[in-house]
């Protein structure tokens, strides 16, 4: 197995010694998290999982952080026991304020969180996947409490959250290992539903589809839309791939793709059977697990491609391209070694998303894994994007990826690798230049918030706000052209709850380099379709239903 390879220079990054800046060609962060307020309430938390949205309206994007809480009280050094989730206000200034909701700020096994408006009012809902083990073996509080506490579901009342658990339908008892937390709208009546995804480790898994009945209710239809009752999964990634219209859906862990089918008005799935062997998985034992997953247009063809990362401490990442649709199946190609991705990662990489961090118009693959010097400065794992050559996107590497247990890191490294379980990308100060929250697990460490700093280039942020569609303007699909073409410059579908343990926020970020101004084309689920001529750089670009 081919493990190490030698990377351009021009693509390495380090760490600036006077300024603690993480350096590279086009991509800066800066580690700001005491200075922004997360620091000192977060330190010690187990931390699993995380969502960001803007909760109170106010323009700003907030933070919301679960961990497992059913430990002794010495795996929370320097705490003095379990910590408990945190909801935290951006202040707008650089900081975060805790807020004091006792109902969302409870002790558990949370393992996954996402903000979505369920009700199409304006306020985003909290949904928080948690890992239970439905009994307890322990006497002592908060541990015991934790080991037995289920999903939650609360809602939100301009700003402030009200628990619904019992009553919506959403948090059974019989989910118990739950997860990744999908967020679409499946059969097109313009509520939000959810599908909640759980894991294999305990007798019967089985990932649940919830459909949103109105006023916080659910049903669960899992059988009703066709789906089989032994999914198990990790993570999630979400979009239209068969052009119909209703989401498609791949579970990582167990790989399955799910596709949408309409008859008489009404969608349920078929498993895409045709790509078992091209997505399948061999794992090496049994810890190699398939966790994070996200689509996104890697090369620029109009067409959605899948990134898959891997749980295990010799993380063989994949990246499959799509080349279009055969008889209504996407037609996913294996390309990890050919777009630079082929180097297994000797640590865990369980999160994933692509964004474009150095708003140069190519998407960079950023997974939750990353460097830590002896000073212990962050530099997460970053795959920059170098552009398309002969159809395919190539990236590097932000520093060269070393095995573990060869000696000492290779010049110009950043030290040791660590990872994080979750790590949602943000924009917490609307520069137009994606930040990182990432959630720490370890003694050691501790949660992170890095500053986008990169040199200043255009982009775009649009926002689809639907009327019949649901209000957040889930499923809705964004290209940007050059002005005046059909030169297609970027394809997004509007998203969140995909990779791994983390929810983001609803909208598609664009980066133009030094563009100017773009046509906007938005294509609802029902097909319609809404055009902006010379959309300028540089805003948060709001398209009605």
């Amino acid at each position: 197995m081919r493990i190490l390879a030698t990377f351009s220079l021009a693509c390495l990054l380090g760490v600036d010694a006077e300024t603690g800046l993480a350096q590279s060609s086009g991509i800066i962060f800066r580690d700001i998290t005491k200075q922004s307020g997360l620091h000192k309430p977060l330190a010690g938390i187990m931390g699993h999982g995380a969502a960001v949205g803007d909760f109170d309206g106010d323009g700003k994007v907030d933070i919301y952080v679960g961990g497992f809480c059913d430990r002794p009280n010495a795996e929370y050094t320097p705490a003095k026991g379990p910590v408990h989730n945190y909801l935290f206000r951006n202040l707008g200034n650089g900081k975060f304020a805790v807020v004091d909701q006792p109902v969302v700020s409870y002790f558990g096994r949370t393992s996954g969180a996402v903000f979505a408006d369920l009700r199409n009012s304006g306020n985003l809902d909290l949904y928080a996947a948690n890992n239970t083990k439905g009994k307890t073996n322990k006497t002592g509080e908060p541990q015991r409490s934790a080991q037995i506490r289920y999903s939650q579901l609360f809602k939100n009342d301009k700003g402030k959250f009200t628990d619904v658990t019992e009553s919506s339908g959403a948090c059974p008892k019989t989910l118990r290992t739950a997860r990744n937390i999908g967020v679409f709208d499946y059969d097109g009546d313009g509520l939000l539903d959810l599908f909640v995804v759980e894991d294999r480790f305990i007798a019967k898994p089985n990932c649940r589809l919830f459909r949103n009945l109105g006023d916080m209710k659910f049903k669960d239809v899992t059988r009703e839309a066709g789906l089989p009752e032994d999914i198990h999964g990790l993570g999630l990634a979400v979009a239209d791939l068969n052009g119909d219209g209703r989401p498609d859906f791949f579970v990582a862990h167990s790989n399955r793709l799910f596709l949408s089918q309409i008859k008489n008005g009404k969608t349920t799935y078929r498993e895409a059977v045709e790509l078992k062997d091209v997505l399948g998985w061999k794992p090496l034992n049994r810890e190699d697990w398939p966790c994070g997953a996200a689509f996104a247009d890697l090369n620029n063809d109009g067409r959605l491609d899948l990134v898959l990362t891997i749980h295990c401490t010799q993380a063989r990442n994949r990246v499959f391209i799509n080349d279009g649709l055969k008889n209504g199946i996407p037609q996913f190609r294996d390309v990890t070694k050919e777009v630079g991705l082929g180097d297994t990662v000797p640590i865990r990489c369980p999160h994933v998303e692509v964004q474009d961090f150095d708003n140069d118009g190519l998407p960079d693959i950023y997974t939750s894994a990353a460097w830590m010097d002896d000073k212990g400065n962050i530099t997460p794992l970053i795959y920059r994007n170098l552009g398309v050559k002969n159809g395919l996107p190539r990236f590097a590497p932000l520093f060269p990826v070393k095995p573990a247990g060869e000696g000492s890191e290779p010049a110009g490294s950043g030290g040791k690798m660590v990872y994080f379980p979750a790590g949602p990308t943000l924009d917490f100060d609307n520069d137009g230049r994606i930040d990182l929250f990432l959630v720490n697990w370890f003694q050691g460490n501790h949660c992170r918030l890095l500053h986008n700093q990169s040199a200043k280039r255009n982009w775009l942020d649009v926002f689809v706000q639907g009327k019949k569609m649901n209000r957040m303007g889930i499923g809705a699909q964004v290209r940007i052209y050059r002005t005046g073409t059909k030169t297609l410059l970027g394809f997004q579908e509007v998203t969140t709850g995909y990779g791994y343990a983390s929810g983001q926020v609803a909208y598609c970020h664009f980066g133009l380099n030094d563009v100017v101004a773009v046509d906007v084309e938005v294509k609802l689920p029902s097909g319609q379709r809404i055009n902006r001529a010379k959309v300028a750089a540089n805003q948060r670009l709001t398209i009605g239903e």
